[in-house]
């Protein structure tokens, strides 16, 4: 039986490429998790109004089947149908953001 010598130089050569192997799969599945995660938050962080109740300052979400109350000035500018996201923070109403007024979500070829 003959033993193989490696040659210190390929042997290092050899791990550096398992070590790169590594590194671009856990980054791939990473990424992959990061994206979902990202994905599944958006997801619970956007709304559709389903009905606005202006003298509460509140809308009924579609998705969640809750009422949300939101400031004033917020409530205002909502109609059913729309597309919002919110900006919690602590202690305070969330602020809404209007992604696509529901005229752009019934005009959307989606």
């Amino acid at each position: 039986m003959v033993d193989s010598v490696v040659d210190p130089e390929q042997e290092v050569a050899m791990i550096n490429k398992l070590l790169w192997a590594t590194v671009a799969v856990v980054s791939l599945v990473t990424s992959a998790a990061v994206a979902a995660s990202l994905t599944e938050r958006m997801e619970m962080e956007r709304m559709t109004v389903l009905k606005v109740d202006r003298v509460h300052a509140r809308f009924l979400c579609a998705e969640h089947r809750h009422w949300t109350w939101i400031s004033k000035g917020d409530v205002a500018r909502l109609t059913s149908g729309d597309i919002v996201s919110l900006d919690r923070q602590q202690g305070r109403l969330p602020r809404v953001t209007v992604v696509r007024t529901a005229a752009q979500e019934l005009s959307s070829p989606e």
